[in-house]
């Protein structure tokens, strides 16, 4: 859109033998120097939207993490307060099953940094390796509670 707008004033340039050459040479370069730095000056509608668009992207990651770790936050207090009672109680399964709640609740906190964290960075990569670690490390932690489960 830029060098659209620059070819646009690039005809051919009125007769000017009527005015003085010294002033007329003066506005050109002046035309000139304007015209050289118009594409740094000039902003139309396309390049303010990517230049905005990095700025969106991670106001959007902050606030999509603010909600989910307030979300988790809530969800790791009651889940831990059940652990407890659990515990307490003996019922050392439903322990365990409460326990596998939080690490969930920390796969959705880890999940949710990595799309934020990848968003602000634009890099979708490292967001899916963090997602795979965290759930590998679930699986691990969940096969564990299996097997401990069927020893019982």
């Amino acid at each position: 859109m830029t060098d659209r707008m620059l070819a646009q004033g690039g005809g051919t340039p009125p007769a000017s033998s009527a005015l003085n050459q010294k002033i007329v040479q003066a506005v050109q370069l002046s035309n000139a120097e304007t015209g050289a730095y118009a594409p740094s000056q000039i902003a139309t509608g396309p390049d303010m939207m990517i230049s905005q668009a990095a700025g969106l992207v991670a106001q959007s990651a902050a606030a999509y993490f603010d909600g989910v770790s307030k979300l988790a936050l809530a969800s790791q207090g009651v889940l831990l307060k059940d652990m407890t009672e659990s515990l307490v109680s003996q019922q050392i399964e439903k322990a365990a099953e409460d326990a596998l709640g939080v690490l969930a609740t920390d796969v959705m906190m880890g999940a949710a940094a990595a799309v934020a964290a990848a968003a602000g960075a634009m890099e979708a990569e490292s967001a899916s390796f963090a997602i795979d670690r965290i759930d590998q490390s679930i699986a691990k932690y969940s096969d564990l509670l299996s097997k401990r489960s069927g020893k019982g």
